[in-house]
Protein backbone atom coordinates (compact mmCIF):
# COMPACT_ATOMS: atom_id res chain seq x y z
CA UNK A 1 0.00 0.00 0.00
CA UNK A 2 2.85 2.42 0.71
CA UNK A 3 4.18 2.08 -2.86
CA UNK A 4 0.81 3.23 -4.25
CA UNK A 5 0.86 6.26 -1.93
CA UNK A 6 4.41 7.06 -3.04
CA UNK A 7 3.45 6.73 -6.71
CA UNK A 8 0.40 8.98 -6.30
CA UNK A 9 2.36 11.64 -4.38
CA UNK A 10 5.04 12.01 -7.06
CA UNK A 11 4.57 14.93 -9.41
CA UNK A 12 5.83 14.35 -12.91
CA UNK A 13 4.65 17.49 -14.72
CA UNK A 14 6.23 20.41 -12.87
CA UNK A 15 8.21 22.06 -15.66
CA UNK A 16 10.34 25.22 -15.46
CA UNK A 17 11.21 27.39 -18.46
CA UNK A 18 14.33 29.47 -19.10
CA UNK A 19 14.44 31.69 -22.20
CA UNK A 20 17.63 33.56 -23.14
CA UNK A 21 18.85 33.27 -19.57
CA UNK A 22 15.59 34.65 -18.08
CA UNK A 23 14.05 32.14 -15.65
CA UNK A 24 10.30 32.16 -16.27
CA UNK A 25 9.79 29.99 -13.21
CA UNK A 26 7.53 27.03 -12.72
CA UNK A 27 4.87 26.62 -15.39
CA UNK A 28 1.19 26.45 -14.49
CA UNK A 29 0.83 23.27 -16.59
CA UNK A 30 3.09 21.14 -18.81
CA UNK A 31 4.24 22.76 -22.07
CA UNK A 32 2.42 22.15 -25.35
CA UNK A 33 4.81 21.35 -28.19
CA UNK A 34 3.62 20.81 -31.75
CA UNK A 35 6.35 19.95 -34.24
CA UNK A 36 6.07 19.60 -37.99
CA UNK A 37 7.93 20.08 -41.22
CA UNK A 38 7.56 21.64 -44.63
CA UNK A 39 9.17 20.38 -47.80
CA UNK A 40 9.11 22.05 -51.19
CA UNK A 41 8.42 19.85 -54.22
CA UNK A 42 9.54 20.82 -57.67
CA UNK A 43 9.71 19.24 -61.11
CA UNK A 44 13.03 18.69 -62.85
CA UNK A 45 13.22 18.29 -66.65
CA UNK A 46 16.38 16.75 -68.04
CA UNK A 47 17.38 16.43 -71.70
CA UNK A 48 17.92 12.67 -71.60
CA UNK A 49 15.19 11.66 -69.16
CA UNK A 50 11.57 12.31 -68.44
CA UNK A 51 10.52 14.96 -66.00
CA UNK A 52 10.47 13.92 -62.35
CA UNK A 53 9.36 15.47 -59.11
CA UNK A 54 11.95 16.03 -56.38
CA UNK A 55 11.25 16.92 -52.76
CA UNK A 56 13.71 19.28 -51.08
CA UNK A 57 15.14 18.60 -47.64
CA UNK A 58 12.32 19.07 -45.12
CA UNK A 59 12.53 22.09 -42.83
CA UNK A 60 11.66 21.18 -39.23
CA UNK A 61 9.86 23.59 -36.93
CA UNK A 62 7.80 23.64 -33.75
CA UNK A 63 5.31 25.84 -31.93
CA UNK A 64 5.71 25.80 -28.14
CA UNK A 65 3.00 27.14 -25.83
CA UNK A 66 3.85 27.82 -22.19
CA UNK A 67 1.37 28.82 -19.49
CA UNK A 68 3.53 30.92 -17.16
CA UNK A 69 2.75 31.92 -13.56
CA UNK A 70 5.23 34.86 -13.53
CA UNK A 71 2.95 37.25 -15.44
CA UNK A 72 4.92 40.45 -14.85
CA UNK A 73 8.21 38.85 -15.91
CA UNK A 74 6.56 37.45 -19.05
CA UNK A 75 5.09 40.85 -19.97
CA UNK A 76 8.49 42.51 -19.48
CA UNK A 77 10.06 39.86 -21.72
CA UNK A 78 7.41 40.47 -24.38
CA UNK A 79 8.08 44.22 -24.16
CA UNK A 80 11.89 43.88 -24.41
CA UNK A 81 12.43 41.06 -26.91
CA UNK A 82 9.86 40.96 -29.68
CA UNK A 83 11.19 38.70 -32.41
CA UNK A 84 14.67 38.05 -30.96
CA UNK A 85 15.97 34.49 -31.19
CA UNK A 86 17.51 32.57 -28.33
CA UNK A 87 17.57 29.28 -26.45
CA UNK A 88 14.50 27.90 -24.71
CA UNK A 89 15.20 25.34 -21.99
CA UNK A 90 12.36 23.29 -20.51
CA UNK A 91 13.38 21.46 -17.36
CA UNK A 92 11.42 18.90 -15.35
CA UNK A 93 13.21 18.39 -12.02
CA UNK A 94 10.56 15.93 -10.76
CA UNK A 95 11.43 13.22 -13.30
CA UNK A 96 14.05 10.71 -12.28
CA UNK A 97 16.44 11.15 -13.99
CA UNK A 98 15.85 14.88 -14.44
CA UNK A 99 14.73 15.76 -17.97
CA UNK A 100 15.84 18.80 -19.97
CA UNK A 101 14.59 19.75 -23.41
CA UNK A 102 16.61 22.49 -25.15
CA UNK A 103 15.46 24.32 -28.28
CA UNK A 104 18.60 26.15 -29.56
CA UNK A 105 16.90 28.49 -32.06
CA UNK A 106 13.67 29.76 -30.55
CA UNK A 107 11.77 33.03 -31.00
CA UNK A 108 9.22 34.53 -28.63
CA UNK A 109 6.15 35.41 -30.69
CA UNK A 110 4.12 38.54 -29.95
CA UNK A 111 1.06 36.30 -29.44
CA UNK A 112 -0.08 35.91 -25.85
CA UNK A 113 -3.15 35.40 -23.67
CA UNK A 114 -3.54 36.74 -20.15
CA UNK A 115 -5.87 34.84 -17.80
CA UNK A 116 -6.65 36.67 -14.56
CA UNK A 117 -8.03 34.62 -11.70
CA UNK A 118 -10.29 35.57 -8.78
CA UNK A 119 -9.23 32.69 -6.55
CA UNK A 120 -5.80 31.45 -7.64
CA UNK A 121 -2.76 32.86 -9.37
CA UNK A 122 -2.88 34.70 -12.70
CA UNK A 123 -1.41 33.01 -15.80
CA UNK A 124 -0.11 34.19 -19.14
CA UNK A 125 0.18 31.98 -22.21
CA UNK A 126 3.33 32.60 -24.24
CA UNK A 127 4.02 31.21 -27.70
CA UNK A 128 7.41 30.39 -29.14
CA UNK A 129 8.49 29.36 -32.60
CA UNK A 130 11.45 26.95 -32.86
CA UNK A 131 13.63 26.11 -35.85
CA UNK A 132 16.63 23.86 -36.31
CA UNK A 133 19.86 25.14 -34.77
CA UNK A 134 23.31 25.28 -36.38
CA UNK A 135 23.71 21.52 -35.91
CA UNK A 136 20.52 20.79 -37.90
CA UNK A 137 18.60 19.56 -34.85
CA UNK A 138 15.31 21.03 -33.67
CA UNK A 139 15.93 20.15 -30.02
CA UNK A 140 18.28 18.35 -27.66
CA UNK A 141 16.95 16.03 -24.98
CA UNK A 142 19.05 15.20 -21.97
CA UNK A 143 18.13 13.03 -19.03
CA UNK A 144 20.44 12.57 -16.13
Amino acid sequence: MSSIKEMMSQRHGRFRAIYNGADLGELACPPEIRAGYEAESFTVQENFALARTIEAVPELSAVIRLRVKAVQLALELLDKQPGNSGELLLRNPDCRPEMELLFPDCRLLPVWEFTPSFTGSHHILLQFSARCGANGKLFRLSAG
